[in-house]
């Protein structure tokens, strides 16, 4: 990289009594940018060589004090740089000379929703996409409560986020819900103090409630292990592939201890010796191991040798080659899960099952279903991989405790 930088004096016009801008003329590869210091000059009392103002000059102590100090710094940056092997840039240069000419660049007002957009590019770029598509919901929820408006963050307070709540409430939005919109709210504001786009000071959510989200209750999914075997046992016409895949998918997560869909497509032949399963859970990076049950085993058998299964290694016949980025995969098993879901839910309606039935029942059934085998809900938590036995208690509030509600039965 070539690189200099002088001071000269940009004329207007040819009188030698005017006073003319002194500019620091930067020049980086041949390109050259000027930035003015602030300070004026005639001509006859302008020192080329040394780039100064001459005695002369009524203010030529203050000016060449100034013009020395940016020297100085510039010397040092580019100094400095240069020993860390980093590019100097235009705006590198320019900054320190509006530093120190007491010239405040103006940050240009951030806006709610634009902010949001740069933190879901941001993830999108390091391959967070399922967190980026959580922070998508709740921009398109607060630009829905601002009837597509954009403001300012500097204006957002207390008063604001109170009335956002109040109006998922009116839009019956469900508390699992509002706790993921606010909380994904707040986690952006620590990222734009972060940023420097906020001032630490203005905090607006220092005094929002959010006890009442701590541990929000849980729509009931589980199902019995009677409706789980009626499930099973419906004969489905073979020519109807898609509800046989989406049964099946349902009942190897039950009897892989609750497997959610995400992992359960991302299987591949190579996950399983011996009958024996070894995956590493993408949400929480936990590797898991343990022995199939027969069922589970069954199902990878009815796919080992299926026509039209995965080409790319897959077990179950969800991603193939063609799904190569991380975003056609995530578009992929998004597609696949709303039609298994669509086709439980007739599956469940054909023997009775009156709850809309998901994939995500089969986690919630198998931990039920333990609890009431007398299992702890410690030895639950650990098969689930949860980090914590409250989230365990969330998935198992609902059923109450039927060992604790057998033995005082028993009692009277």
């Amino acid at each position: 990289m070539s690189l200099s930088a002088k001071f000269i004096v940009k004329v207007k016009n040819s009188s030698d009594d005017s006073e003319h801008p002194i500019h620091l003329q930067i020049i980086i590869n041949r390109k050259n940018q000027l930035v003015s210091t602030k300070k004026h000059t005639s001509l006859k009392d302008w020192d080329s060589k040394t780039q100064t103002v001459k005695k002369g000059h009524p203010q030529a102590q203050a000016i060449n004090a100034l013009l020395i100090s940016i020297r100085s710094e510039i010397d040092y940056f580019i100094l400095s740089a240069g020993r860390q092997n980093q590019a100097i840039s235009f705006d590198d240069l320019k900054a320190i000379v509006r530093r120190l000419t007491g010239v405040q660049e103006k940050k240009p007002v951030q806006k709610l929703l634009g902010y949001f957009q740069q933190q879901v590019e941001g993830l999108k770029e390091k391959g967070r996409l399922g967190y980026a598509e959580t922070f998508i919901h709740t921009h398109n929820s607060l630009k829905a409560f601002l009837n597509g408006k954009d403001i300012d963050l500097a204006s957002i307070n207390l008063e604001f986020i109170r009335r956002y709540e109040e109006y998922l409430v009116k839009r019956n939005c469900a508390v699992t819900t509002r706790s993921v919109y606010l909380r994904t709210f707040r986690t952006l504001w620590r990222n734009a103090m972060k940023d420097g786009v906020c001032a630490e000071t203005h905090y607006p959510f220092k005094d929002f409630e959010f006890g009442k989200y701590n541990n929000p209750r849980t729509k009931k999914r589980a199902i019995s292990k009677e409706q789980i075997d009626l499930l099973a046992s419906i004969n489905i016409d073979p020519e109807k592939d898609t509800y046989i895949n989406s049964r099946n998918y349902f009942l190897f997560s039950f009897f892989c201890r609750g497997i959610n869909f995400t992992d359960l497509a991302s299987l591949k032949w190579e996950n399983v010796r011996n009958n024996v399963l070894q995956y590493t859970r993408a949400k929480t990076k936990e590797e898991f191991i343990f022995s199939l049950h027969p069922k589970a085993v069954e199902i990878i058998e009815y796919y080992r040798n299926m026509e039209g299964n995965s080409d790319a290694g897959y077990i179950f016949p969800i991603l193939y080659k063609r799904h190569k980025t991380l975003q056609s995969i995530r578009d992929r098993k998004k597609k696949v899960l709303a039609r298994v879901n669509k086709n439980l839910k007739e599956l469940a309606q054909q023997v009775g099952i009156e709850k809309d039935l998901t994939t995500y029942a089969a986690r919630h059934s198998y931990a039920t279903i333990l609890r009431r085998k007398g299992f702890s809900n410690e030895d639950i938590g650990r098969s689930l991989g949860h980090d914590s036995i409250k989230t365990t208690k969330i998935y198992l509030e609902d059923i109450g405790d039927p060992l604790f509600d057998n033995a005082i039965n028993e009692s009277l």
